[in-house]
């Protein structure tokens, strides 16, 4: 079944390598809303994500299809997930799938995990080490705890890359020292991939109301990049080694060092085929 998937940031982090794929003879596109609407008739599947506008969640296009909606933020972000009430309303003209499980329990949702489509490693191959922890995001409620983690990372003598990308509904100044960046400048995905191959591990730092994995735990998985964390549930992953994942509620900061020089034990193909971009599509049914 061929799927068309709308993504209102259809340019942007994984999706460019996501399109045009295929799996089982069934091809996979991701577009723009405006690009969807003139693709439906020759698509059986249609797979929308969050963030787009009210009007194209409802648009009566896709009411002769089985059209699915992805949740990719948790159900109780103000910022970017739909309002209860948008919600209880896509449930009526979608099947609505989350990338958490305790949204799914609490909303009444389906679940489906986090996806990546990895770019080709011609593209991004292995660069000279630079940083030993990267992050970039924006603030969101994170800003004390990232400010705390990079000073102790400076504490031990390490090289870090933080880059806090503002948004304009974040009041606060541009901020700069060594290894710290709060800026308003916006550094794009393709840009922040070179970043990755030149870091030994990625900060992946959840919000408090987030246990879906994010991104850059599909960067971790994909580049074999090592990953701190405050997600306490990635212990239970398939994907969790104690080499790879250094877990900030469990294993102690002073340590830190010492970890990054561990070897990194490889991800099994297996885990990886699971979180591709077209064996997620798949998932929707």
């Amino acid at each position: 079944m061929n799927t068309l998937v709308l993504a209102a940031n259809a340019g942007a982090y994984c999706y460019p390598w996501a399109n045009m794929q295929t799996i089982n003879g069934s091809v996979i596109r991701v577009v723009q809303p405006e690009a969807g609407l003139q693709l439906a008739p020759f698509f059986e599947k249609i797979v929308l994500i969050n963030g787009l506008q009210t009007n194209w969640l409802f648009h009566p296009a896709w009411k002769e299809k089985d059209s699915y909606f992805f949740l990719w933020d948790p159900a109780r972000c103000p910022r970017y997930a739909p309002g209860a009430d948008v919600l209880k309303l896509l449930k009526t003209q979608h099947k609505v799938y989350s990338f958490q499980q305790e949204d799914c329990d609490a909303f009444g949702l389906r679940f489906n995990s986090t996806m990546y489509a990895a770019p080709p490693p011609a593209l991004y191959p292995p660069e000279p080490l630079r940083y030993d922890v990267l992050f970039l995001g924006v603030p969101k409620d994170r800003l004390p705890l990232l400010r705390e983690l990079h000073g102790q990372c400076l504490k031990l003598g390490l090289k870090t890359k933080f880059q806090i990308g503002l948004t304009f509904l974040d009041r606060i100044e541009p901020e700069q020292s060594e290894g710290w960046n709060i800026t308003r400048e916006w550094t794009g995905y393709t840009d922040y991939l070179h970043w990755v191959q030149q870091s030994r591990a990625l900060l992946d730092i959840y919000q408090a109301i987030q246990t879906g994995y994010s991104l850059r735990v599909m960067e971790h998985i994909f580049f074999g990049k090592k990953l701190i964390t405050n997600n306490a549930l990635i212990e239970q992953a398939a994907f969790y080694h104690p080499n790879n994942i250094f877990l900030l509620q469990k294993d102690d900061i002073n340590g830190l060092k010492d970890w990054l020089d561990l070897p990194f034990a490889a991800i099994a193909d297996e885990i990886k085929a699971y979180y591709k971009f077209e064996n997620w599509a798949e998932r929707f049914i």
